[in-house]
């Protein structure tokens, strides 16, 4: 099997989290701790562990990035939404699972990440009720402002590329309907 090419990992990386709660602080937490050297990044695979890579007398173990190009972590910008408006740091600090000997040493770099505001219905997640969310638009609409914060962001931040990851809070269970969930036509405006 041939292997593709995939292009260089060239300029910085926009990393979006939809949720800026525990998960996502203790994540960018530990991004930030570790490029600043205070912290190993365990459990990165991508920026700690090796791969083998070949069989028999081919075989070696190889770091993820020399198989691979993958943005560096000094290269990584972070951005969230959340219904919360707190930053990041008030939100690791409430959220109790790091300690501040975790936070405190990155304390100005999460101060500065303040979550954009969330794409929410209140009616798929019952028990938040924050008002940091996109107001008086319809679904297509919010689909329409979080593309527009995603090019938003990419240009303030100046990165050339971005990645959305999801670490928001679980929403209700919705059953599948051809018409609504089949097509992503169904989301535009008629």
């Amino acid at each position: 099997m041939k292997q593709a090419k995939v292009a260089p990992a060239e300029g910085k990386l926009g990393i979006m989290v939809v949720g800026c709660g525990a998960v996502t602080t203790t994540f960018i937490t530990g991004v930030l701790m570790a490029r600043k050297g205070l912290a190993k990044p365990i459990g990165a695979m991508t920026q700690y562990d090796k791969i083998r890579v070949g069989k028999g007398k081919d075989k070696k173990y190889l770091h993820y990035k020399d198989i691979v190009p993958i943005a560096d972590m000094n290269d990584i910008v972070f951005g969230t939404w959340d219904v919360y408006p707190q930053n990041a740091y008030q939100a690791a600090v409430y959220a109790e699972v790091l300690k501040a000997k975790d936070i405190e040493p990155v304390r100005d770099e999460l101060e500065a990440i303040k979550p954009l505001k969330a794409a929410f219905d209140k009616n798929y997640a019952k028990r938040i009720d924050g008002d940091n969310v996109k107001e008086g638009v319809t679904r297509w609409g919010m689909v329409e402002e979080l593309r527009k914060d995603i090019r938003n962001f990419k240009q303030e931040k100046g990165v050339s590329r971005v990645v959305v990851l999801w670490a928001a809070s679980t929403e209700i269970y919705v059953p599948y309907e051809e018409e609504y969930h089949a097509h992503s036509k169904s989301l535009k405006q008629p």
